[in-house]
């Protein structure tokens, strides 16, 4: 499965870090790569997340195709400042192309406030969906049928809390594609006790 995580200048490194941990864990477990994961900035530059981890995309969102990708990961950060999520919100291009990977029948995921990326893209009308406990009435603003969960799934589109959420929103992605028993294996593996 080709899953590629946005990450953008500003991005909550916990946000893509906790999603992608479940997946490196069921590589190692397979001894394989059955997900297959990349990091795919806005633009070429390295990115300076919120907490100032510094990280080198593997490529540039704009130039990846259908093809590239079965889902497409959106995180948060930066809500609360003038870059981060608030930047990617009036980035009319980058909305677009959000869109067109969920109209070309990939799974959008988001957690946090990257939830409110995909509501300005459209995608969340009439939709039930989640994000950070701080911007629920503001994800409720694009036609979103707001839950205080920790996550919430909404056909092809899945959406999760805050931060530390993007854990139980990786464990979600290996349960649904490779059942509840290896979830639990993988959560074994982190020594992590999932929400419930």
């Amino acid at each position: 499965m080709k899953v590629v995580i946005c990450v953008f200048q500003g991005v909550e490194e916990l946000d893509f870090v906790g999603f992608l941990e479940p997946l490196a864990i069921t590589n190692r477990i397979l001894k394989s790569k059955y997900f297959e994961y990349s990091l795919a900035g806005i633009e070429n530059d390295p990115v300076i997340c919120s907490g100032g981890m510094k990280v080198e995309p593997d490529a540039v969102l704009d130039e990846l195709k259908s093809s590239d990708c079965d889902l497409l990961f959106v995180p948060g950060g930066g809500a609360s400042t003038n870059g981060g999520v608030t930047k990617l919100l009036q980035d009319e291009h980058i909305l677009r192309k959000i869109k067109g990977f969920y109209d070309e029948g990939k799974l959008v995921w988001s957690v946090c406030t990257g939830a409110l990326v995909l509501g300005k893209a459209g995608l969340l009308k009439k939709k039930s969906a989640t994000t950070h406990h701080g911007y629920l009435t503001k994800l409720e603003s694009y036609g979103a049928n707001v839950l205080a969960r920790r996550i919430v799934r909404s056909g092809r589109i899945t959406t999760a809390g805050g931060i530390s959420s993007s854990i139980d929103l990786g464990l979600e992605l290996v349960r649904s594609e490779l059942g509840k028993k290896f979830a639990m294996e993988v959560c074994e593996r982190m020594e992590y006790l999932p929400h419930q």
